[in-house]
């Protein structure tokens, strides 16, 4: 079975990750109707979705940055 690993990241949610993920793994159908619909492929695969917290981790990385500068 082909398997696609897809990683997410939400910028300001208000939800918890936990819940987004499951919409999203509620949504899979759905969203491999619409990728069949748009893309040429043979075959469309199952989707695994992963949260991908980088973007949080660059923003702590220049906090730190900017406080480091700023004592100076």
């Amino acid at each position: 079975m082909n398997v696609a690993k897809v990683y997410i990241s939400f910028l300001e949610n208000k939800k918890p990750v936990k819940d987004l993920l499951e919409l999203l793994v509620s949504k899979q159908n759905l969203i491999r109707h619409h990728m069949g619909l748009n893309l040429t492929l043979k075959y469309i695969p199952k989707l695994h979705f992963h949260y991908d917290d980088s973007i949080e981790h660059a923003q702590r990385i220049f906090t730190l940055m900017q406080k480091i500068h700023k004592d100076d």
